[in-house]
């Protein structure tokens, strides 16, 4: 074996043969042995290999993102005469009209946020303190509207809540009612119980995982000095999870921030228009690039805010959680009585919040009135209809192209962006300077960017080259640009909780930063791989913002079709294509989690 290492760093193996003085030798020891691990997180951090790793991806996603980007934002600052002017810019930003639309994306998000929390927090509560049966098919169960495509998720609101929907029809046979009951869609109530369902797994699972691992000793402590668990939980366990709290509230702020599809559908009129709706009505509707272009500059200020808060808090979170790994966790205990029955409702009303919307999309797909005046039977008629769609409708294409459209794009787009989260994320982990924040918001600044300008700048770029042959391409390239952020963040806190130890023990033995990074450090994140390349898979598959803004009648996505369909009234057809997309879904994630069991198993 080659022990060369050892002359590099002789206080590996220095102290063997000292006489130990108890003490001050013992001090000298630990202190040699920590400035011996800070100088080899130092050379791997220095290292050539660990800076220039992530570049290509950088320049790639760079130009993908920037240039788009660069020729929408620049329809701003340019006036009808076409010299450089920012009075569009005070106009609309000034504009009564523009600022209640700013004042209600804000409001709603807001409201959004607390019932998400509202919602996922009891949840949390009970998955991280409690044993009962079912917990893991309850938290498989509320993770599911986290992967679930947008328009799939209006379509189900509107499926189930609707005038006419499942919810509905069961309240008028049971009390023979002659109007529906609940009359929640085109509604701000509709709005928020949406986007609630959306976001309120972030909560729960967030909360719950780090509420799970967090050090107990405090509590127990107060409990023997005859603290009450009220007390207890009100002076020390909930200051605690503060930060995991702030962190979910803050992502869940900008995704409802920077909602569209639910605003679009469900939002019903101008009553609930958003910043990203406007945005696309301006663009695509009135024409209007330029006032889309200057709108947008309110979206881009407030969620770059946003995302350097919630940069903030998941490093407050990373900190926490580090130094909370030596200590003793949560201990789940047996649930009493009062716990179980507390478990089994929440677990009963979350299964039926989630589950009820997705099944009656699946339910309505197979059923067909039997004459005009008759009942519903169990039909394929949809789905005939579906893969006959170019002859019923022209040139919105068949659904078979649809199909084959999203999971090209879909799986190109999982395995690009794989590469370029991973190498930004070496380097990024590697780095303790400025650079390596300045180059992780960089990689998450699509976040901040609404993804309407995206496919906007797309848009664009297509018009500008004069012909429309390449737009699989550009809706590939904005694929891209919007999961990427997304599979970082999947990626990035699994490398962080690697220990450093171990690539300290890989150059102790001669190894050098390539060979650490592809031998030892890749192969403890093929899970986190796996799970960002679902994610890539599963953003792609239901991505309907640029995609609506970018695609024309020759290409069609699954959600771009079922858009379609809903705004034609044809609930059933896009019933039958939402169902197709849901056992996708299902197949990709199935097999992404027997991939990782198979590779735990080795």
């Amino acid at each position: 074996m080659d022990f060369s290492s050892a002359d590099r760093y002789p206080s590996v193996g220095g102290e063997f043969g000292k006489k130990v003085i108890p003490g001050r030798t013992m001090k000298r020891t630990t202190a040699s042995r920590n400035s011996t691990a800070n100088a080899k997180e130092d050379i791997l951090s220095r290292s050539r290999f660990y800076r220039t790793i992530p570049i290509p991806g950088i320049v790639v996603l760079s130009l993908i993102f920037l240039l788009p980007l660069t020729f929408t934002l620049s329809r701003g600052f340019i006036d009808d005469q076409g010299k450089f002017s920012v009075a569009a810019i005070v106009s609309d930003f000034t504009s009564p009209y523009t600022l209640r639309i700013m004042a209600f994306t804000l409001v709603q998000a807001f409201v959004s946020t607390f019932v998400s929390l509202l919602i996922g927090l009891p949840g949390a509560y009970l998955m991280a303190t409690y044993r009962f049966p079912g917990k893991k098919i309850i938290r498989a169960i509320c993770t599911i509207p986290f992967v679930l495509p947008t328009i799939l998720v209006v379509l189900g609101f509107v499926i189930f809540y609707g005038n006419n929907g499942l919810l509905n029809r069961a309240l008028m046979r049971l009390f023979s009612l002659k109007e529906p009951p609940i009359k929640l869609l085109y509604s701000f109530t509709a709005v928020i119980l949406a986007h609630a369902f959306y976001n309120f797994p972030i909560a729960l699972n967030l909360v719950s995982s780090f509420w799970e691992h967090m050090d107990v000793r405090c509590e127990q402590a107060a409990a023997t000095m005859g603290a009450k668990r009220g007390r207890i939980f009100r002076t020390i366990t909930l200051p605690r999870l503060m930060p995991a709290i702030i962190s979910a509230a803050s992502l869940i702020f900008l995704f409802c921030f920077t909602s569209f599809a639910i605003i679009l559908v469900l939002g019903g009129g101008p009553q609930f228009t958003t910043i990203e709706v406007e945005i696309y009505r301006r663009a695509r509707m009135s024409m209007d690039v330029g006032g889309a272009a200057s709108l947008s500059l309110f979206s881009i200020l407030i969620t770059c805010l946003l995302l350097l808060w919630y940069s903030a808090t998941q490093r407050a979170l990373a900190r926490q959680e580090s130094f909370s790994t030596m200590a003793p966790a949560l201990e789940k205990k047996p649930a009493t009585r009062l716990g179980r029955f507390l478990a089994i409702l929440y677990s009963v009303l979350a299964a039926a919040f989630v589950l009820a919307p997705l099944v009656s999309v699946v339910i309505r797909s197979f059923m067909a009135p039997v004459s005009r005046a008759g009942g519903e039977s169990f039909s394929l008629k949809w789905y005939r209809q579906l893969f006959g769609f170019s002859a019923a409708t022209g040139h919105m294409g068949t659904a078979a192209d649809a199909i084959v459209h999203s999971l090209s794009i879909a799986a190109v787009v999982a395995l690009v962006t794989i590469p370029i989260a991973l190498t930004v994320a070496a380097s990024v982990r590697r780095s303790r300077t400025v650079s390596s924040t300045l180059l992780e918001l960089l990689v998450m600044l699509p976040m901040a960017v609404s993804s309407v300008i995206i496919g906007l700048g797309y848009y664009l770029i297509a018009s500008r080259l004069g012909g429309r042959d390449i737009g699989f391409l550009l809706v590939v390239l904005a694929h891209m640009v919007i999961a990427t952020p997304f599979v970082l963040r999947t990626v990035l806190p699994e490398y962080r909780k690697i220990p450093a130890t171990y690539s300290q023990a890989a150059m102790t033995l001669g190894a050098t930063p390539a060979r650490t990074f592809w031998s030892i450090e890749v192969p403890l994140l093929r899970t986190s791989l796996v799970t960002g390349a679902m994610f890539a898979f599963a953003i792609s598959m239901g991505e309907i913002n640029a995609t609506l803004t970018l695609a024309d009648s020759k290409l069609t996505t699954l959600p771009l079709v079922m858009y379609r369909l809903i705004n034609a009234y044809n609930y059933q057809g896009a019933c039958a294509l939402g169902t197709i997309l849901i056992l996708v879904c299902a197949i990709v994630f199935i097999g992404g989690e027997l991939l990782k069991r198979n590779r735990h198993g080795r």
